[in-house]
């Protein structure tokens, strides 16, 4: 790889903009606004409710 394609861009945003980020995507550490991240990042799925169909068929 050359250097060119090694570029690296940073941003510095002031607090304001900073505060708008984190209101529409949720600070670090968040799923979403306001959501805390599990702190086990492999949860496995939801079990299906027995009796449940499938959205999707893999037929």
């Amino acid at each position: 790889m050359s250097e060119k394609t090694k570029s690296l861009v940073t941003y510095r945003l002031d607090q304001r903009s900073l505060e708008e980020l984190y209101k529409k995507y949720g600070r670090p550490g968040e799923t979403a606004p306001g959501v805390k991240a599990p702190r086990k990042r492999n949860i496995p799925p939801p079990q299906q409710e027995p009796g449940a169909v499938p959205l999707l068929e893999t037929d």
